[in-house]
């Protein structure tokens, strides 16, 4: 459990939190969440697999191919914000959403 610094939102029916939240969530070491300033992407690493997201975009790169989300990768408030699904499920991990709490459930 941890406190983040930017409040998680819904924006078109997609769940957002901050690339390290939704990296760490999912077993990523901090030292594997690199961020190009210059061409504003942000890549993951984690168990072999390469994810790479650039602010404005509705790409994602895995290990070279590229993956077209419905949404985009943000900034709020001086943090990278992605869509939870699909960075999560890119990277091996199973997501569920409870409509009646609203919670996610990352795994």
């Amino acid at each position: 459990e941890q406190t983040m610094d930017v409040a998680q939102f819904i924006e078109g029916s997609r769940t957002y939190l901050p690339v390290r939240y939704v990296a760490k969530s999912i077993g990523v070491e901090g030292s594997k969440i690199l961020w190009d300033e210059a061409t504003r992407q942000v890549t993951i690493i984690k168990d072999g697999q390469v994810a790479q997201l650039t602010i404005g975009s509705n790409i994602l790169t895995l290990n070279g191919a590229k993956i077209t989300m419905d949404t985009k990768a943000k900034v709020v408030n001086g943090r990278t914000v992605l869509p939870l699904r699909a960075v999560a499920t890119a990277l091996g991990a199973n997501v569920a959403w409870n409509e009646a709490d609203q919670t996610v459930t990352v795994k």
